[in-house]
């Protein structure tokens, strides 16, 4: 009798702390870019200043115009009317990486 009550205490005991394992919170997923602190915009370049090498693009979400620092490389490449994806560190307007989406003249 004994040795029943034993055991029944012993299930009792590891069905509990079945419990508690499965009342763990899962974790959030999270990406690259929010782990980096960078913001990702994608829009439509609507200026380039090659002199200040900048270019002002036009957000797809907000529509709002905003500029951005870039390399020479960059400017060569890119051009007024492009779409491009621009990833930058928040609160900076330096962009780290810019990359053309779609440009006007593929569309023709």
């Amino acid at each position: 009798m004994k040795k029943a009550i034993a055991v029944v205490v012993a299930l009792l005991f590891l069905l509990g702390l079945t419990n508690f394992t499965f009342a763990q919170e899962k974790k959030h997923k999270t990406t690259k870019a929010t782990q980096e602190n960078v913001e990702i915009i994608r829009g439509k370049v609507v200026s380039i200043d090659q002199a200040n090498k900048q270019i002002v693009v036009k957000d797809n979400k907000s529509q709002v115009d905003r500029s951005f620092a870039v390399s020479k490389k960059a400017i060569a490449v890119i051009k007024v009317g492009d779409e491009v994806k621009v990833k930058v560190k928040i609160g900076s307007a330096n962009a780290e990486s810019i990359k053309v989406v779609k440009s006007e003249a593929k569309k023709k």
